[in-house]
């Protein structure tokens, strides 16, 4: 399933993309500002729509995504418009977390000016492949592959609304990031499982790309909530040690809060929400290939999701008494029948 990031188009350019079905627009390139869908430039129609593909790679960043939306010449029998090309530019070296906006924003823009206007779709982190030579291979292309059923178009179109981070025929979908983890947050790690500490929490730096130290410690089980940030997402480890039915217990809870507004936090930017939810299976398997087996994941927006008694219940569930069934009483008379 795709994950939109929920990113608007701006009321600009919504207009400036209804008015380019009418004026002499060729082109409009979007790019995503103060978590807004907005217009960065603007071209004009000089030659016929293949000719002016040749002008594209000039207003591409060589380090950071972008769409461009293209029309093309012909219009539809169904609009009143004209066909467009949705052009989605990934370059290799722009950062991951503008990837990810960007791949999880594209439904989102197609969806808000009207996905039956695109006609066409390109997907790539080469410039050369948005000019008349590009986009000539690209529909060789197409025409070469087998047509695909409506359900592998649904299921094409999902995987090309999630986390789309590569580009062309090299292209890849990934379901979660593994960013490189500093010495000190290994460090903790290591003391986490090696039982000098029982508490470890662990952040992203957003700029640098990495998983960073936040804090360490031993504490007690009705500790647990206060560590529960109400403004920034983070990554928590916790061991509870503790007697069960006799046992005594080691049981390993790794907690992924994410403040989204609700029960009094302050919800964190999309864009950092977004990139913590993609990091929370790598930052797990920093235990899990210690072999470290993790009995309980919560999922929680704020401190109050969390206390003592609800990671016991979830760890140990009441047993749920038996029901007796109901002995219909015998009718005068009948005797009854012994097993």
């Amino acid at each position: 399933m795709s994950h939109s990031s929920g990113i608007p188009a701006s009321p600009e350019l919504i207009q400036i993309f209804g008015q380019a079905q009418q004026d002499n627009t060729r082109y409009i390139k979007v790019v995503i500002k103060d978590d807004q869908l907005v217009v960065e430039a603007k071209s004009d129609i000089s030659g016929d729509f293949e000719s002016d593909l040749d002008s594209v790679p000039s207003v591409l960043d060589k380090a950071s995504p972008c769409y461009i939306l293209y029309k093309r010449d012909d219009k539809s029998i169904e609009l009143t418009g004209y066909n467009w090309i949705f052009m989605f530019y990934v370059p290799d070296i722009a950062k991951v977390r503008e990837k990810m906006t960007y791949a999880s924003t594209r439904a989102n823009l197609k969806r808000e000016l009207g996905a039956s206007h695109f006609v066409d779709e390109i997907y790539s982190s080469k410039t050369d492949d948005f000019n008349k030579k590009g986009y000539q291979q690209h529909k060789r292309h197409q025409e070469s592959e087998a047509p695909l059923t409506w359900d592998e178009m649904q299921r094409n179109d999902e995987r090309e609304g999630g986390l789309f981070v590569g580009g062309g025929g090299n292209g890849m979908h990934v379901h979660g990031i593994s960013f490189p983890v500093e010495d000190k947050a290994l460090s903790a790690i290591n003391d986490f499982v090696g039982k000098r500490v029982n508490y470890v929490e662990l952040a992203l730096d957003i700029q640098e790309e990495k998983v960073i130290f936040g804090s360490s410690s031993n504490i007690d089980i009705n500790d647990v909530s206060s560590k529960i940030s109400t403004t920034e997402p983070r990554f928590h480890f916790f061991r509870y040690s503790h007697n069960h039915e006799g046992d005594s217990l080691d049981s390993i809870i790794y907690v992924f809060s994410c403040p989204d507004g609700s029960n009094g936090t302050k919800s964190a930017p999309v864009r950092k929400r977004m990139l913590y939810s993609s990091s929370k299976a790598n930052v797990e398997q920093l235990l899990t290939k210690q072999e470290v087996k993790i009995d309980l994941k919560l999922e929680i927006n704020s401190p109050s999701e969390i206390s003592a008694d609800s990671i016991i219940n979830e760890l140990h569930p009441p047993k749920v008494e038996e029901k007796k069934a109901f002995s219909k009483p015998a009718r005068p008379g009948q005797r009854k029948l012994i097993k």
